[in-house]
């Protein structure tokens, strides 16, 4: 059984009417600003009398990954389909670029998983968008809830509270006129 990740914006994987997708040229400049990968273009496949046969496939990538102690690159393919970013039986390594893939795009990645009536689409819990104004805000809670705390019991004490109320010293009984 083969397994499909997709790095895509979409909402819902299924939902072709979906517009907010990775465009072609998103794709093919991210693959050149990575060391690591290198646009194909074209797909070469076998037939069954031993010819090889090219059609062109744009966006199609290859991720050169050397692991320690390996002489040559292990080539992984990245197929661009329509907006999507398609990888195939992903090991642990690919896994991770995949996550990094997803987060430089500013995506979510989906699996194919297998179910008896065939194959669903479900999303991965491996990584959500990152950008979202109530996660940037986040860290931020606290601190806007301490500064306006603070805040208020300035005012109330500069307003409430006049000069003469206040005991500098309790010992020395010395008031502010």
């Amino acid at each position: 059984m083969e397994n499909k990740y997709y790095i895509t914006r979409r909402e819902d994987l299924r939902d072709h009417a979906d517009k907010t997708e990775i465009s072609l040229q998103e794709w093919m400049g991210f693959v050149k600003m990575d060391p690591d990968m290198r646009l194909e273009n074209e797909t070469t496949v076998k037939l069954p009398d031993g010819s090889d046969y090219t059609y062109p496939s744009p966006g199609k990538a290859v991720w050169l990954y050397r692991e320690a102690g390996q002489a040559s690159p292990r080539e992984v393919l990245f197929d661009y389909e329509s907006g999507n970013v398609v990888i195939s039986n992903p090991d642990t390594a690919t896994l991770k670029k995949i996550q990094h893939i997803a987060f430089k795009l500013n995506t979510r990645v989906f699996k194919e998983t297998p179910h008896d009536t065939g194959h669903i689409i479900a999303e991965e819990p491996v990584l959500v968008p990152r950008f979202s104004f109530s996660t940037m805000m986040t860290p931020f809670r606290k601190v806007f809830t301490h500064v306006a705390h603070s805040l208020q019991q300035s005012i109330f004490s500069l307003f409430n509270n006049s000069p003469e109320k206040i005991v500098r010293n309790p010992d020395d009984k010395t008031k502010d006129q």
